[in-house]
């Protein structure tokens, strides 16, 4: 008996004398135990944010020094990681649907078969007339005539866009939707149905939902974006006259705003009453391909001093993301339109899909048309002249 009570004393006195040896050595040893905590949960997950196992842990080690360089070493990686930027999305994360998306599939197989079939769906390529004009990943559809500009696409890569971004964190990107009530299928069927909801003012459906996709992959990227949900197309022929006014709104609030981008879905049905749904297999799951639409000042088309710049910075972001994901990119359509892209240099209007890809396949687009954007934005674009 007298042993055992003993061993118990004894284990409480090393016991008492290891935590005084842990509390006054951690001062020495707290970064390392941060280290290996921040690369053990690393490994687990390379994407999972470090601050949040750092804040479990911290309230147990005292980082307190008489030295504060360490503190100050830390603290700066911190601040320059406070936007928990990534350096690129794998396609596990890209190809993931959404868990609200999901659910709307889910709703939408439980009735599908009592609907009347209202047409059949197409994946098949589509061109709209126009010279296509061609160099490595980027094709132009033109409808300028060369006599008045001579688009020479090698040239135009070449010299690149015309952008410069200072502190990428800051707003840099405007995303909005003139015509915000736009939408999509649900299910991947081979066919649309009469009850298809082709146009609603529910965001969770919209084009505001495909435009929370790309905000939410460039965010997470460390690009800031400034993301107008506001439905402009109550009126359809005045939607432009109303998304100009936010814009406008925007680059004044946002002097840092550098590239507006104006989402949209395309319509394509022939006479037979088929639907056509541009589509692109990335990485195994069906994505809705996508097209830019670029200005000029050309014939009824006047007072747009930019469409060159625009011009230059769409094929960039072409040739970006079909470098990245070959085929998603459908041609540059280059024609004599406007749609706001006067405001600012480096702007275009970007058609993911049509009314008959489904929704998920949209949003896929989405995540893949923001992570590309922002490797071209980082990797060319962004200024180091404070570093």
């Amino acid at each position: 008996m007298k042993r055992e009570v003993v061993i118990f004393i004894s284990n409480i006195i090393i016991l008492f004398a290891a935590c005084g040896c842990i509390i006054n050595f951690s001062p020495y040893i707290s970064n390392q135990i941060i280290s290996a905590v921040e690369f053990m949960d690393k490994l687990s997950n390379p994407y999972t944010n470090s601050k949040v196992v750092f804040a479990k842990i911290s309230p147990f080690i005292s980082t307190k020094s008489d030295n504060n360089t360490n503190t100050t070493q830390e603290d700066d990686r911190q601040v320059m990681n406070s936007i928990n930027s990534k350096d690129g999305f794998d396609n596990e994360d890209l190809l993931k649907t959404p868990a609200d998306v999901q659910a709307l599939m889910d709703e939408e197989e439980q009735v599908i078969d009592g609907q009347e079939e209202a047409g059949k769906t197409s994946e098949e390529n589509y061109s709209g007339g126009g010279t296509i004009i061609s160099f490595g990943n980027v094709q132009v559809q033109s409808k300028i005539p060369e006599s008045f500009y001579d688009l020479n696409i090698e040239n135009i890569l070449n010299e690149g866009a015309n952008l410069t971004v200072k502190d990428p964190s800051k707003p840099t990107v405007l995303i909005y939707h003139s015509h915000t009530t736009e939408s999509y299928t649900l299910l991947d069927v081979g066919y649309y149905t009469k009850s298809a909801d082709l146009k609603t003012k529910s965001t969770e459906k919209n084009m505001v939902r495909v435009g929370d996709e790309i905000c939410r992959i460039l965010e997470e990227r460390g690009i800031g974006v400034v993301h107008d949900r506001e439905i402009h197309d109550e009126n359809y022929t005045g939607a432009y006259d109303s998304s100009r006014q936010s814009v406008e709104k925007y680059l004044e609030e946002y002097p840092s705003v550098e590239i507006t981008i104006d989402v949209h879905r395309d319509s394509i049905t022939y006479k037979d009453g088929t639907k056509v749904k541009p589509t692109q297999v990335v990485n195994g799951k069906k994505a809705a391909k996508m097209m830019i639409i670029s200005g000029c000042e050309y014939n009824r088309v006047k007072n747009f001093p930019y469409w060159r710049d625009n011009l230059h910075f769409s094929a960039a972001v072409t040739n970006q993301i079909n470098s990245e994901y070959e085929g998603l990119m459908r041609p540059i359509l280059f024609s004599e339109r406007k749609y706001n892209m006067d405001l600012t240099k480096n702007s275009f209007l970007l058609e993911v899909g049509t009314e008959a890809n489904t929704l998920d396949e949209a949003c896929y687009s989405g995540r893949l048309f923001a992570n590309a954007l922002a490797d071209l934005i980082l990797e060319n674009y962004v200024s180091n002249e404070n570093e």
